[in-house]
C-alpha cells in the first residue's frame, strides 16, 4: 500500500463498487499552517488528482459512492505540504497535498480537496480531533495510512463529507457528535493482533453514518478482516445511545455488522442498508434491542438474516 494512488486501487475495488451500484439500481482560501519541527515537507512539485475511471459513469446519490464522488474532486492542483498542526479556530485547509500527518487542535476546522497520506502517526490517527475540540468538517478529501496507519480519523465532533479512506487498520472512530455521509471506506490493512473495521464506535452519542460505502475486504489480501461496522468493545461495557446508520452500502467481514452483546445500547438503529455477499458468517449480528428495518442483500435474491445474540 506504500504510495498508493487512485490509479493503483486495483481493478477489483472499483468493479465491487460498480456491482453494488448495479445490484442497487432496483431497489474556500488556503489557511496558514504550522509545520511540525523535524517533519518532512512533503513533495516538491503539485499533484493533480486525475480523472477517475469513466466506467465508473456520473456521481449518483442513488448509488454507493466510490472513486468518482469521493476524494480530491477530479481535475484539483494540490500544492504540497509535511505535517499539519491546526491551532486556529475557523481555519480553512483547502488544496494540499500533505505528506503527513494532521493534528486539529481548534475548533470549527475545514479540510477540503486535500490528500493526506501518513504511515506513521504520532498519534493512533492519520487526523486527530484533539480533546474538547469541536466543529471539524472535512470534506472532498483523500486519507491514505499507507498500510500501516492504526486509525483514519478520530474521535469526537467532526463531521466527514465525500472523504475516501483507506490503508488504514480502522477506517474512523465515532465517539460524540460524529456525522459520517456519502464517504468511502474501503480495503482497511489489518495491523498486527488488531481487528479491523471501517468504522467502529466503543462508546459515545449522537452518532450518524448515512449514504456510505463501508467496504472492509481487503482484496489484495485477501482478508475480510472484522467488519464493516463495529459497535461495542472488548474492554468492558460502555454506552452507545442515540446512534443512525442508514442507506448505506457495507461488504466484508466476519460479520459485516457487529454489535456486541455486551455494550449498552440506547436507541441504536440500522434502517435501508444493503449488504455485499462477501462475509464469513452473515450479513449482521446484534442483541435484542437493536432496530433494523429495510435491510437487504445486494442483488443476490438472498434474504438478509440477523443472528441474534444475547
Amino acid at each position: 500500500m506504500q504510495g498508493h494512488t487512485r490509479e493503483a486501487l486495483g481493478r477489483a475495488t472499483v468493479d465491487r463498487v460498480l456491482s453494488l451500484r448495479r445490484a442497487v439500481a432496483l431497489l474556500a482560501a488556503p489557511t496558514t499552517v504550522l509545520l511540525l519541527a523535524g517533519c518532512a515537507t512533503g513533495t516538491d512539485t503539485d499533484y493533480v488528482r486525475p480523472t477517475a475511471s469513466a466506467a465508473v459513469g456520473q456521481p449518483d446519490d442513488t448509488q454507493p459512492p466510490g472513486p468518482d464522488d469521493t476524494g480530491v474532486p477530479a481535475g484539483v492542483t494540490l500544492r504540497p505540504s509535511g505535517d499539519l498542526v491546526l491551532t486556529e479556530a475557523g481555519e480553512v485547509v483547502d488544496g494540499l497535498d500533505v505528506d503527513g500527518c494532521v493534528q486539529v487542535l481548534a475548533s470549527d476546522v475545514t479540510i477540503q480537496n486535500t490528500r493526506i497520506r501518513c504511515g506513521d502517526p504520532e498519534t493512533a490517527n492519520v487526523v486527530q480531533v484533539g480533546d474538547g475540540v469541536t466543529g471539524l468538517l472535512v470534506r472532498d478529501t483523500e486519507i491514505d495510512g499507507l498500510g500501516t496507519a492504526d486509525i483514519g480519523v478520530g474521535w469526537n465532533d467532526y463531521t466527514l463529507l465525500r472523504v475516501e479512506v483507506h490503508g488504514t487498520n480502522d477506517g474512523v472512530r465515532l465517539g460524540d457528535d460524529v456525522t459520517v455521509e456519502r464517504s468511502w471506506i474501503h480495503d482497511m490493512t489489518r495491523q498486527g493482533d488488531l481487528h479491523p473495521d471501517c468504522v467502529q464506535a466503543t462508546q459515545g452519542s449522537d452518532i450518524v453514518v448515512r449514504g456510505n460505502t463501508l467496504d472492509v475486504y481487503a482484496r489484495d489480501t485477501g482478508d475480510l478482516n472484522n467488519a464493516a461496522v463495529m459497535l461495542g468493545s472488548e474492554t468492558g461495557s460502555r454506552r452507545l445511545e442515540r446512534v443512525l446508520v442508514e442507506g448505506n452500502w457495507f461488504n466484508g467481514g466476519n460479520y459485516t455488522v457487529n454489535v456486541r452483546q455486551d455494550a449498552t445500547l440506547d436507541d441504536v438503529v440500522f434502517r435501508d442498508n444493503v449488504y455485499g455477499p462477501d462475509s464469513r458468517y452473515g450479513p449482521a449480528q446484534a442483541p435484542a434491542g437493536v432496530l433494523f428495518e429495510g435491510e437487504s442483500m445486494a442483488g443476490s435474491g438472498e434474504d438478509w438474516t440477523l443472528n441474534e445474540v444475547g
